[in-house]
């Protein structure tokens, strides 16, 4: 026999109020899209593997947090993004601190050149010595400073000559971006300098506007500048790191467990950056030489030594207070713990 059961709109209204509240649960925990902006190539290891710290987060989060990437700049230039990370537009970002400078000046200290003898002792710095001191002023700078990544030591080429020795440098026409460090460590070298935008960079090597420029390896080869390039010197003149950091706002916006999770993954993601940086710096070398390349390697001791000037300029800037500071904790990571 079948029964036939008639439903009032009344008894309909009832009978789903009284259902389990899965629809709610679900909103309750719905997910939230962070925006993240980074000035890498898509083929760089800093761009790898945010994403597969995105898609990390988002397994782990059950999808509760879910990033999306803006790579190479797409948002605007590193300067202009992390203003935009500042004020909340942007929720997250991959900057280079040395962009940071027209925020806080004081964050430049880790740009001072020849400072780091190694990468171990950049990272012992970054990750142990200095972690706490800097972590305070991205917060007074107004960012939430979540983990380290890699840029790496930053490398000299031209189209004029090999450069083996600090005099030949000397003359030459070279594109430097704005941070004070970097415009000062080539006028101490007796460099004619230019400011000119990263995504004008490639044009100006071209036409020869400069002679040179200065970029890590992976970033050299990424933007294909070692095709109107045709010397590479390996001067590791200034350490660069990527530094993930968060709006404090957006920050605040995940949960406790979200951040716990967030913060894991990006301590992975940029421990995996930092080694394939550096595994992958030596292939990028050898491809650019079979383009016709020409590579040298020359001691960074007397580079060093023309430094003077350029620390003169960066320790007025930076002030006794800091620069005395940084300095601490700089050679204290030069004895490993």
């Amino acid at each position: 026999m079948t029964t036939h059961i008639r439903w009032s709109r009344r008894s309909l209204v009832l009978a789903s109020a009284s259902l389990p509240l899965v629809g709610m649960v679900r909103s309750a925990g719905a997910a939230v899209e962070y925006r993240l902006t980074h000035p890498a190539d898509v083929t760089h290891p800093v761009h790898l593997e945010a994403e597969g710290m995105a898609r990390r987060i988002e397994e782990r989060t059950r999808g509760e947090v879910r990033i999306r990437i803006f790579p190479n700049n797409a948002l605007g230039s590193p300067v202009e993004t992390a203003q935009q990370t500042r004020l909340g537009a942007i929720d997250l970002i991959l900057a280079n601190p040395a962009n940071l400078e027209p925020i806080s000046r004081t964050i430049g200290v880790i740009n001072i050149p020849y400072q780091f003898d190694n990468w171990e002792h950049a990272h012992r710095t970054l990750d142990s010595t200095a972690r706490d001191w800097l972590a305070q002023q991205f917060r007074s700078s107004g960012f939430q400073w979540i983990a380290n990544f890699e840029w790496g030591f930053r490398a000299f080429t031209n189209s004029r000559r090999p450069v083996n020795t600090p005099a030949d440098i000397q003359g030459l026409r070279v594109r430097v971006p704005p941070e004070l460090a970097i415009r000062a460590a080539f006028e101490a070298l007796g460099a004619s300098i230019q400011t000119i935008a990263f995504q004008e960079v490639y044009l100006a090597l071209s036409n020869r506007t400069v002679d040179g420029q200065d970029n890590p390896v992976a970033t050299v080869f990424a933007a294909k500048f070692f095709e109107v390039q045709s010397h590479l010197a390996l001067t590791r003149h200034i350490y660069a790191p990527i530094v993930l950091l968060a709006n404090p706002r957006a920050w605040g916006r995940m949960n406790a467990d979200q951040q716990a999770v967030v913060t894991e993954e990006a301590a992975r993601a940029g421990a995996a950056a930092r080694t394939a940086v550096r595994t992958q710096e030596e292939d990028y070398i050898a491809q650019m030489q079979r383009a016709g390349v020409q590579v040298t390697r020359p001691e960074v001791g007397p580079f060093r030594e023309r430094m003077g000037p350029a620390y003169d300029q960066l320790r007025r800037a930076l002030g006794e207070q800091v620069w005395s500071s940084w300095e601490g904790l700089v050679n204290a990571a030069r004895r490993p713990a």
